[in-house]
């Protein structure tokens, strides 16, 4: 008797989890054939909620390729989506300098690879050997960080070292270091004469 009492503890987690896994397969089974009524929507609640949240991706090679920080992140499953609030993004692309974006709020969407910031939105680029530091301010910028690019159709202001442009929008490509803008404005200040 004492034989068979020792063989059944030794398979108690071995039934345990194969249990769970019968459970979960029927669950999965209830849920794909019940699908929500014809014009009705999954409920937009969280289903994951994180303060002081830090995130990285990382590239093939291991190294940092942006970071991603916020006071606080809210997940939706119905569309796939983070809200984030009080955010801080980093790009830390290869061969270009790092741009940081601060923002009041923004969201992510897994599916698009998008990043739209909005409210005070202030992006930092780093100065370089051959470039100033340039520092961007606008409502809204939306980052495409596999892409590298960033747009907004929003009013924009630039400072560019002590020169500053204004204009409607713009695009800007990190990795290309093209930007274009609309009904650009540049107030330009030459440097300093030599004697």
């Amino acid at each position: 008797m004492a034989k068979l009492t020792h063989n059944l503890e030794a398979w108690t987690p071995v039934v345990v989890v194969l249990l769970l896994a019968m459970v979960t397969a029927w669950l999965w089974r209830v849920v794909e054939n019940n699908p929500l009524p014809e014009g009705r929507r999954p409920r937009h609640d969280p289903d994951l909620i994180m303060e002081r949240f830090a995130a990285r991706q990382l590239g093939e090679l291991g190294q940092v390729r942006y970071t991603l920080n916020a006071q606080k992140m809210v997940h939706y499953p119905d569309d796939d989506t983070s809200h984030f609030d009080d955010v801080v993004f980093t790009s830390l692309e290869p061969d270009a300098p790092p741009v940081t974006v601060r923002s009041e709020h923004a969201v992510r969407s897994a599916k698009q690879d998008e990043v739209v910031f909005t409210g005070n939105v202030v992006v930092t680029r780093d100065a370089t050997r051959d470039q100033p530091q340039t520092v961007i301010r606008t409502s809204v910028l939306k980052v495409y960080p596999q892409k590298g690019i960033g747009i907004s159709d929003q009013p924009v202001v630039i400072h560019y070292g002590k020169n500053t442009l204004t204009a409607l929008s713009m695009i800007v490509n990190n990795k290309t270091r093209i930007a274009e803008f609309t009904r650009a404005k540049v107030t330009y200040l030459p440097p300093p004469r030599r004697p």
